[in-house]
């Protein structure tokens, strides 16, 4: 797990190295923990004003997955106070670790998207898209779930790791949910097309982009964040419909700074930062940025009916994975 410094740490050092006066750090009823498994840089203006409006310190986590973070957090004593990033049906797998909190605002959120038990707050809804390298793709592209299973694609699919990535698990839930065949027959066609183990759905993209795979399945932000920096990279929602998953940030029981944790929830929720994830490809769950974007075509997915399959879609998988490498 690597460690960010945040800005106001950044800050008390500079201050600290001139005139010789001593800096010390804040107080501990002023600092926030997050952890997530998107890059800080992912985050990194939210959390800055977060820190400029408020002046609490903020350290962000980040690691190579969700599933790793969520178990840290489980075991106890992980210093988290905010899960940031994570989608319903990886954490209702362990929902008994976060701390119930109703946001004022988070009234305006549709119920599609809200906790019923208001354990975690949507603050971004994350479509899964297919995307591939058009210069490498140029007839046959891949347009559905069922076409992932084509063995056109041996050894040319690149997807996140589902036993680190919780975008790995809902791509594994996508197909078992929309095609009609045994669980352990899909996941084992798609299985034989993957291109080696990805740890994330930034990593699938990469590979699309640098046309080392030639076919991918990751969020809709990140690959039209790689389209729009120039690479060959475009875009398809599945034909059968999409999962279209809200990103959601959680309060962890027990926390030693859940009134901040509490806080940047209420941040994230606010109009101002609804848009601006509009202008970094993400799409705002709230407000005028909610209402002005249409959302693709979903398909019906149960967020919660996927977590409780969670562990034995994972066993199915490990043993497919594991036999092929045998």
């Amino acid at each position: 797990m690597r460690r960010v410094i945040p800005l106001l740490c950044i800050l008390l050092l500079l201050c600290g190295c001139g005139g010789g006066q001593s800096v010390s750090a804040p107080d501990e009823a002023a600092r926030l923990v997050i952890f997530t498994a998107r890059s800080a840089a992912a985050y990194d203006d939210t959390v800055r004003e977060f820190e400029r409006r408020t002046g609490i310190w903020v350290e962000v986590r980040t690691a190579d997955g969700t599933l790793p973070l969520l178990d840290e957090i489980a075991a106890g004593d992980s210093g988290c106070d905010l899960l940031l990033g994570a989608a319903p049906d990886c954490l209702s797998a362990y929902g008994d670790c976060f701390a119930p909190y109703a946001a004022p605002l988070a009234s305006d959120i549709p119920d599609a998207y809200r906790d019923s038990e208001d354990r975690w707050t949507a603050f971004s809804l994350l479509p899964m898209v297919l995307l591939y390298n058009d210069q490498l793709v140029q007839r046959n592209v891949p347009d559905s779930w069922s076409g992932l299973l084509d063995t056109a694609w041996r050894g040319r699919i690149a997807c996140p790791d589902p036993t680190v990535s919780a975008t790995g698990c809902t791509v594994l839930q996508a197909l078992t949910q929309a095609l009609p065949s045994e669980d352990e027959t899909v996941l084992a066609a798609f299985s034989h097309n993957l291109s080696g183990v990805l740890p994330s759905a930034a990593d699938a993209v990469d590979a699309v982009a640098d046309g080392s795979c030639y076919v991918g399945v990751a969020t809709e932000d990140l690959a039209l964040q790689a389209a729009d920096n120039g690479f060959s990279v475009t875009v398809v929602y599945p034909a059968e419909g999409t999962v279209i998953q809200p990103d959601c940030a959680a309060v962890v029981r027990g926390c030693l700074h859940e009134d901040n944790a509490r806080a940047f929830i209420d941040f994230l929720l606010s109009d101002e930062v609804q848009t601006r994830l509009t202008r970094q490809s993400r799409r705002a769950v709230r407000g005028q940025a909610a209402a002005s974007a249409a959302l693709p075509r979903a398909m019906a997915y149960d967020a919660y009916a996927a977590g409780a399959r969670q562990a034995e879609l994972l066993a199915i998988w490990q043993s497919l994975t594991a036999e092929a490498a045998s």
